[in-house]
């Protein structure tokens, strides 16, 4: 599975988990005046979930990755 279609997949099970109430404790809204709403939680959690699946321990390794390589 090349890493794009390890992108959507992931993408559309977090989809999936989140409007389906599987997880269902988890509901929660953005309250904060420094959200930025362009950015959807589903692709928040993708992007945390592929940095993890690609070995990447810490959060700024993460955001690293995904800004050199998935920035568009």
């Amino acid at each position: 599975m090349n890493w794009q279609d390890r992108l959507i997949t992931i993408y559309l099970l977090c989809l999936h988990s989140i409007t389906s109430k599987i997880f269902g404790f988890i509901v929660s809204q953005r309250m904060s005046n420094y959200a930025d709403l362009s950015f959807s939680d589903e692709e928040g959690i993708t992007l945390f979930l592929l940095g993890v699946m690609d070995k990447h321990q810490e959060i700024k390794s993460i955001y690293e990755y995904a800004d050199r390589h998935l920035h568009d």
